[in-house]
């Protein structure tokens, strides 16, 4: 390691108590703003690039929001700004007094910190209120404003997204993707096939390389390109199916449903091949439309099974057999939204499907209707 040259500005000195806060060893007190800012990173979470990092992508306009509150405030509030030290010598604490040997000073070499690779303080809580606040980017002053600040350290990688998860799941503007897919990171696959089927499922559909939605769900963290459903949405809709349908819920093991609804995705993507290579012009892959297609699937997938089959061919020839729709942006099903616009749009389209050797339930209701 090179030698590092260190100056009297490299050193930070904060008064803090130590103690522990459920469980979690803490340091605790004030600083500069600017200074949490220089010596901490955020982790921003990638799918591809990063996926194991913690951190929600940023929002520059939040992040502008914070520091024009911090800047232009008088009087304000906020609270305390919650780093991690992931490494152990990035801090040295040195108490005051063997009668109170929590209480004491807590220095920070700024100069170490630069010459380490990686992340050696993360930023747990209070991303957006530092991003600006070190007064490097053009157009942002440095905020020198004292704040309150925590110190966790000792926590494994699971330990720190597990707090950023729990800090954040009742917060309203939290990405809800990004809080699924941390909870398939966290919890053993036989445990989540158990407790949620449906995002089981859904992060099986999403990294699933012979799955036609690999690449295209938004795990949340920086979206990438090509990332066009929320796994939320996903998730959403596979409840959908799964509680529509008779027959998955009869296959007692959340492996064979995936199975069976990837068949089914597969056969939906041959069907109408465009959604897939124009997504933006077409309304398969989002909003009600994504969702009428996993309504659609309980019916397709039902029709299938109790014919003793699961493969997409057969899925493709029930799809086929119907009417034919426009799925485009301004085709058969205008102004329809949500749960009740999705409901709609399957109901309609799966009242003109047939089964081999059937009629479908739109001419069987033609029959009954002239019948005696």
């Amino acid at each position: 390691m090179p030698k590092i040259k260190k100056t009297i500005q490299d050193l930070l000195v904060f008064p803090v108590i130590r103690g522990r806060v459920l469980g979690v060893n803490v340091y605790r007190g004030y600083a500069k703003l600017s200074d949490l800012s220089e010596i901490s990173k955020a982790d921003i979470y990638d799918q591809q690039k990063n996926p194991k990092g913690t951190q929600r992508d940023l929002s520059p306009k939040h992040a502008k929001e914070a520091f024009e509150y911090v800047k232009n405030s008088d009087l304000g509030f906020w609270p305390e700004v919650f780093l991690c030290a992931r490494a152990k010598d990035a801090l040295t604490f040195k108490t005051l007094s063997d009668e109170y040997d929590d209480i004491g000073i807590l220095e920070i070499d700024k100069a170490k910190l630069s010459a380490q690779k990686g992340i050696v303080i993360s930023r747990i809580d209070g991303n957006h209120r530092l991003h600006f606040a070190d007064g490097k980017e053009k157009g942002y002053t440095k905020i020198e404003k004292l704040v309150s600040f925590c110190i966790a350290f000792n926590l494994t990688r699971n330990e720190e997204i597990q707090l950023f998860k729990d800090i954040n799941k009742n917060q309203k503007p939290m990405n809800t993707s990004h809080l699924d897919g941390i909870d398939v990171r966290l919890t053993p696959e036989q445990e989540l096939k158990q407790r949620n089927p449906a995002l089981f499922i859904a992060q099986k559909l999403s990294q699933d390389s012979k799955s036609p939605l690999a690449g295209r769900i938004f795990e949340g963290g920086k979206k990438t390109i090509g990332a066009d459903i929320p796994l939320r949405a996903l998730k959403t809709g596979l409840e959908y199916m799964l509680s529509r349908s008779t027959q998955l819920p009869r296959l007692s093991d959340a492996e064979a449903q995936y199975k069976v609804i990837k068949n089914y995705f597969l056969a939906v993507k041959k069907w109408q091949p465009q959604a897939w290579s124009k997504p933006k012009e077409y309304i398969i892959l989002r909003g009600a439309g994504f969702w009428a297609i996993c309504f659609l699937g309980a019916q397709v997938i039902d029709r299938v099974l109790l014919n003793n089959k699961f493969d997409t061919k057969t899925m493709l020839t029930t799809l086929e057999s119907g009417k034919k729709w426009d799925w485009s942006n301004k085709g058969s099903f205008p102004g329809m939204s949500g749960r009740g616009g999705a409901l709609e749009i399957s109901n309609k389209v799966a009242r003109h499907l047939k089964d081999v050797n059937q009629i479908s339930t739109d001419e069987l209701f033609t029959q009954i209707m002239n019948g005696d």
